[in-house]
C-alpha cells in the first residue's frame, strides 16, 4: 500500500510538473518523447523479427516446387526471392539435411546412391560411367559444404586400365566453383581443394587437378611451382644472414669509438659465413670389463763352488768345497678385457662465421700509438682470432665535408626561413588582433549611445506621463543626438574601421608595438 501510495505522489509531481511547463516546452518534450518511443520499437522490430537466409538458389523449377512442397508438408515459413528459398536461419542446416534425404531432386550432385536402382549387374561400361558420376557427385557435396562455395561442379577423366598397361595413365579432374558473393579463397583453401579432389581419386597428381573460379580466374596457377626458386629464396637468407652479422660487428665496433670521434669514423665489418652444414659421426673405443686373466711364474736357480785352500782334482774328498745356490722369481700376468663402442653425431649448424675483416678510417690525421689503440678496441669488440684469419685496418684520412657544409647551410637556411615565418605570422596576428580590439571598441562604444539614447527615451516619455496627471502641456524641445543618417557617405564606424585597417596594413610594426604597450599595461595593471 505505501508503495502505491508513493507511485501516486511521483505521478501527481510529474503531473503537476507538466502542467507548470510552458506551451513550447511541452511540444519539444512531447516530440522528444515520440521519436524515442518509435527508435525504441524500431529497435526491438528488428531485433526480434526472423532473420532468413537461402536455403536453396538456382534449382530448376521441378526441383523448387518439390522443396517448396516439402517445406509446406513441414509447416515450415519460408520465402521466395526471384530464384532462392529462404527460410529462417535457426532451421536452415536442419532443414536443407532433412529436405535432401526426403525430396527427389532431379538435379545436383548424385553420389554412390546411383547403384541403388536395384539393377543386379550393369554391364562394365555401365558401371564404369556410374562409378565415375558417383565419384564426382560425392566430391561435389564434399565441396559444396564448404563455408564460401555455393556451387561447385567435378568434372573427372578416368583412364582405361587394363592387365595388359604397366604404366596407366594418370587421371585429370577440373573443378568449377561458385562462391559466395563477398567470399575468396586463399592458396591455403585452394590446395586444400586439391588435396582432397586428389586423394579421392586413384592415380591422380595434385598437378592434374585444375581449379576455376565463376570469375573465370585459374585459382591453381602457380601453386604447384614451389621449387623453382628454392635456391634463390635460400641465396637470399644466407645474404641477409650474412649482413645481419656484419651489421651486429659494425655495431660493437661503433659501440666502442663514436664516444671518442663521434662523426668523424667510419667503420666497415666484411664477415664470411659458413652456410654448409656439417655431420660428423665420431667412435671412441673405451676399456669394458675383464673377461680373462692368465697369470704365468718363472723361477730360476743360479749356483757356484768356494773353497779355502788348493783343491785336489785327484782326491775324492770334499769336504773342504763349498756351494752356493740363488733363485730367481718372475711373473707374467694377462688380462682380456670386453671392448666397448662409443659412438656420437655432431651436427653443426650453417651460420658459422670462419673469418671477419674490419676496416676503419679516422677523419684528419693519427699517431702510432692512437692507431695502435683502435687496433687493441677494435680486436676486442669483434673478439678477433688469428686463427681463422681475422684481419682488422686503421687508416686516417681527410673526410670530405662538402656535404656536411651544404647539409648545414641549408638547414641554417630553413631556421631562418621559419623564424621570418614566425614573425610574420606573429605580426599577422597582432594586426589582426588590434582591428579585432578596435572595432570592438567601437562597437562598445555605438552599444553605449545606443542604450545612452534609450534611457533618454525614456525620460521623456515619463516626462509626459507627468504631464498628464498634472494637466499641463509641455512640449519638450527635441534633441538630435545623432546627425542624420545620409546613406550616400560612409558612417563614422565605417571611416574607423577602414582607416585602422589602411594603417594597419601600411605600417604593421607600429600596430604590434601599441598591441604590445596595451598588454604591458594589462599586466601591470
Amino acid at each position: 500500500m505505501e508503495y502505491l501510495n508513493k507511485l501516486s505522489d511521483m505521478i501527481k509531481g510529474i503531473v503537476t510538473k507538466w502542467k507548470e511547463l510552458s506551451k513550447s516546452k511541452k511540444i519539444a518534450y512531447s516530440i522528444i518523447a515520440t521519436v524515442a518511443f518509435l527508435t525504441l520499437g524500431t529497435l526491438i522490430y528488428v531485433n526480434l523479427k526472423p532473420k532468413y537466409v537461402v536455403l536453396f538458389s538456382n534449382m530448376s523449377s521441378q526441383d523448387s516446387g518439390a522443396i517448396i512442397a516439402g517445406l509446406d508438408s513441414k509447416k515450415v515459413s519460408y520465402k521466395v526471392q526471384g530464384d532462392s528459398i529462404l527460410v529462417e536461419k535457426n532451421q536452415v542446416d536442419k532443414l536443407r539435411m532433412e529436405l535432401l534425404s526426403e525430396v527427389p531432386l532431379t538435379e545436383g550432385s548424385h553420389g554412390f546412391e546411383l547403384f541403388d536402382n536395384g539393377k543386379v549387374a550393369p554391364t562394365d561400361s555401365e558401371a564404369k560411367i556410374m562409378y565415375q558420376r558417383a565419384l564426382s557427385g560425392e566430391l561435389e557435396r564434399t565441396i559444396k559444404s564448404f563455408g564460401a562455395i555455393e556451387w561447385a561442379k567435378v568434372n573427372l577423366v578416368l583412364p582405361d586400365n587394363s592387365a595388359f598397361v604397366t604404366k596407366p595413365s594418370p587421371a585429370t579432374a577440373s573443378v568449377t566453383l561458385k562462391l559466395i558473393k563477398g567470399e575468396k579463397l586463399g592458396e591455403d583453401q585452394v590446395k586444400a581443394i586439391v588435396s582432397l579432389v586428389s586423394g579421392s581419386v586413384e592415380n591422380l597428381p595434385k598437378e592434374n587437378v585444375t581449379i576455376v573460379s565463376d570469375d573465370f580466374k585459374l585459382l591453381t596457377e602457380g601453386i604447384f611451382d614451389k621449387d623453382k626458386d628454392d635456391y634463390t629464396v635460400s641465396s637470399d637468407k644466407q645474404l641477409a644472414t650474412k649482413n645481419l652479422i656484419e651489421e651486429e660487428y659494425q655495431k660493437k665496433i661503433m659501440n666502442v669509438l663514436e664516444p671518442i670521434y663521434k662523426d668523424g669514423i667510419r667503420v666497415s665489418v666484411n664477415a664470411k659465413v659458413n652456410f654448409d652444414a656439417k655431420k660428423q659421426d665420431n667412435t671412441v673405443f673405451e676399456q669394458g670389463a675383464i673377461v680373462s686373466e692368465h697369470e704365468v711364474t718363472n723361477e730360476t736357480t743360479t749356483g757356484g763352488n768356494t773353497s779355502g785352500g788348493p783343491v785336489d782334482n785327484n782326491l775324492t774328498n770334499n769336504q773342504n768345497a763349498t756351494t752356493n745356490n740363488e733363485k730367481n722369481t718372475s711373473k707374467e700376468t694377462t688380462k682380456n678385457y670386453e671392448p666397448t663402442k662409443k659412438s656420437e653425431t655432431v651436427v653443426s649448424a650453417p651460420g658459422a662465421v670462419e673469418r671477419v675483416t674490419a676496416s676503419v678510417v679516422v677523419n684528419g690525421q693519427i699517431d702510432a700509438q692512437t692507431r695502435m689503440s683502435i687496433t687493441n678496441l677494435v680486436s676486442e669488440a669483434i673478439g678477433f682470432d688469428g686463427n681463422r684469419g681475422d684481419t682488422i685496418s686503421v687508416e686516417s684520412l681527410a673526410f670530405n665535408s662538402d656535404a656536411k657544409d651544404l647539409a648545414q647551410k641549408n638547414l641554417e637556411d630553413m631556421k631562418a626561413e621559419e623564424a621570418k615565418a614566425r614573425k610574420n605570422k606573429l605580426i599577422a596576428l597582432g594586426v589582426g588582433g588590434g582591428a579585432a580590439l578596435i572595432i570592438l571598441i567601437i562597437i562598445l562604444s555605438s552599444a553605449r549611445r545606443k542604450k545612452a539614447k534609450e534611457n533618454l527615451e525614456e525620460e521623456i516619455s515619463d516626462f509626459e506621463g507627468i504631464d498628464m496627471v498634472i494637466g499641463e502641456t509641455i512640449t519638450p524641445k527635441p534633441q538630435e543626438l545623432f546627425e542624420p543618417l545620409n546613406l550616400e557617405t560612409e558612417s563614422q564606424k565605417e571611416h574607423i574601421v577602414k582607416e585602422v585597417k589602411k594603417y594597419a596594413e601600411h605600417k604593421p610594426e607600429q600596430v604590434a608595438d601599441i598591441i604590445k604597450s596595451w598588454l604591458a599595461d594589462d599586466e601591470r595593471g
